[in-house]
């Protein structure tokens, strides 16, 4: 159990990069300690969000840097992950997700009433399936509609031809 946590702030001696290292290390003990002792029947599963207001994001950048602690040590079941632009990243550190773990293909984006193709939508998920095997791989918009009360600029409409795209794409690529 975690019984202190010492973020490091950017006034210290550290270099940039060892501040990353220690950042990591510290959230991953901060987060693996918050799932101590959770009943065995409970799943699990984390969200790495970009930022959803209204339409925008906050960041930007794959998941290289932190597939380590992400994708081999933090205890979780499975993991939502942006994937809907350019901003996320290739999946090559998918590459790093333990056995067993589900990865939740966040292909389609919330932010627009723009509807992806489909076919590139499955040749992503191929692509993916590289890393992570295909029955281990799911499929959803890279994060809610209204992640906050503002919602994002989309119509109603246009939101549930998103969820009958990603209907249509799994039972083609999962046949369910």
């Amino acid at each position: 159990m975690i019984t202190s946590l010492n973020i490091i702030s950017k006034e210290s001696h550290l270099t940039p990069e060892e501040l990353r290292r220690e950042h990591k290390r510290e959230f991953l003990e901060l987060n693996n300690g918050i799932l101590e002792d959770l009943p065995e029947d409970l799943t699990v599963n984390t969200h790495v969000c970009r930022g959803n207001f209204h339409s925008t994001w906050a960041s930007s950048g794959g998941y290289d840097s932190v597939s380590d602690a992400l994708f081999e040590k933090q205890k979780v079941h499975a993991y939502y992950l942006e994937y809907d632009t350019d901003r996320a990243g290739d999946f090559k550190p998918l590459a790093k997700v333990s056995d067993g773990k589900k990865v939740v293909l966040g292909l389609l984006t919330s932010k627009s009433g723009k509807l992806e193709d489909k076919d590139e939508v499955i040749a992503r998920i191929k692509e993916a399936s590289q890393y992570v095997p295909l029955e281990d791989l799911y499929l959803s918009t890279q994060c809610g509609f209204a992640s906050t009360e503002e919602g994002n600029v989309i119509k109603e409409e246009d939101q549930w031809k998103k969820i009958a795209l990603i209907s249509e794409i799994a039972r083609e690529v999962w046949g369910e």
